[in-house]
């Protein structure tokens, strides 16, 4: 509908996504948090899957020695 409206000559009401765009911070800032986030995320996954592999090898140990 938004079409509609500017074809009239009606007001436009700005979407949400729009504002939420230009409530951002500056690209610096951003690429600091994304790195920051980036980094805990990976170090949580290596974490996660050090212990799923300590527990795969706990259960072949102990499928072998049964």
């Amino acid at each position: 509908m938004g079409w509609l409206n500017k074809l009239f000559g009606l007001p436009v009401e700005q979407s949400p996504i729009e504002k939420v765009i230009d409530k951002l911070p500056e690209s610096e800032e951003v690429d600091k948090v994304y790195q920051a986030r980036w980094v805990w995320y990976h170090t949580i996954l290596a974490v996660e899957i050090a212990f799923t592999n300590v527990l795969l090898i706990l259960i072949l140990f102990v499928l072998a020695f049964k």
